[in-house]
């Protein structure tokens, strides 16, 4: 008899308990991995917020998951869902705020160009639609 039937808990729960364990630890690790290769640069603070952001979710998921390991409704199942819950919120924030920091930064680079290189490039793009007439 299986050590998850003797205890009457499904073995498709232990398993994707475990699944998702390893895919929120491997999340942790490249965010953190990542984090430590970034270069200076514009997009710098968007990516650090975004791997900040990643590592949260990663690891209020794993309390998410630990918490199948108590019985429903006991003091240690409320307390960790608590717990994961306001740290994927506050992942979900911090993630939130880099893609804004990198949507910022790519559209400061698009209103540096001078109106005169925008009028230029649309008479480039009329020229080529003329040409394929």
């Amino acid at each position: 008899m299986p050590v998850a039937n003797l205890f009457n808990i499904p073995v498709q729960l232990v398993v994707l308990d475990f699944v998702s364990i390893a895919a929120a630890l491997g999340v942790g690790y490249y965010a953190a991995r990542m984090y430590y290769h970034l270069r200076q640069g514009r997009l710098e603070k968007g990516w650090n917020m975004i791997l900040v952001g990643a590592a949260l979710i990663a690891s209020g998921y794993f309390f998410l998951t630990v918490e199948d390991f108590f019985l429903a409704q006991s003091f240690f199942y409320v307390s960790v869902d608590y717990i994961g819950t306001v740290i994927c919120t506050v992942g979900l924030i911090v993630l939130m705020m880099g893609l804004r920091s990198h949507y910022s930064a790519w559209s400061l680079r698009r209103s540096e160009r001078s109106k005169s290189n925008v009028v230029e490039e649309r008479e480039r793009d009329g020229d080529k639609l003329i040409d394929l007439k």
